[in-house]
């Protein structure tokens, strides 16, 4: 009975350890986002798009003017989200909706298709990836 608890007691320990540097990690990328200019952003989102799809000269310049434009129109997020109720929640959201709309139509004219398919896939695996597991775990069960 003494071993038993005494692993029980380890595993809770490293349980909690690990969701300590999980928050860390999370804070630290935040406050690195809040510290980066709309132009430092643009930049480093461009280089990514750049090594990812493997962006000519002129289409670089076109998509660091894009991602630049969507950045400064970018509005603040709310800190108070939860306080929100649903129909200003519901206009966040679909402002937020119509803004990639607006950014994908815009580099469906900057890509080529094999670059647009690329890209989109990158998008859906972003998402994927962000999602809460429960989530994902209900629409594969659907």
């Amino acid at each position: 009975m003494k071993k038993v608890l005494l692993i029980f007691m380890a595993l809770a320990t490293f349980a909690v350890n690990a969701q300590n540097r999980n928050a860390e990690r999370k804070e630290n990328r935040k406050e690195m986002k809040a510290k980066l200019t709309p132009e430092q952003r643009a930049d480093l989102k461009t280089k990514k798009m750049t090594l990812a799809l493997d962006l000519t000269a002129s289409q670089q310049q076109k998509v660091k003017q894009l991602i630049l434009k969507v950045e400064n129109e970018k509005p603040e997020r709310p800190e108070n989200w939860k306080e929100m109720t649903d129909t200003q929640k519901y206009e966040a959201k679909s402002a937020m909706l119509d803004r990639r709309i607006a950014m994908k139509k815009e580099l469906k004219e900057i890509l080529t298709e094999e670059q647009m398919t690329k890209w989109e896939l990158q998008q859906d695996h972003r998402r994927d990836k962000s999602r809460p597991k429960a989530t994902m775990e209900r629409k594969s069960h659907q």
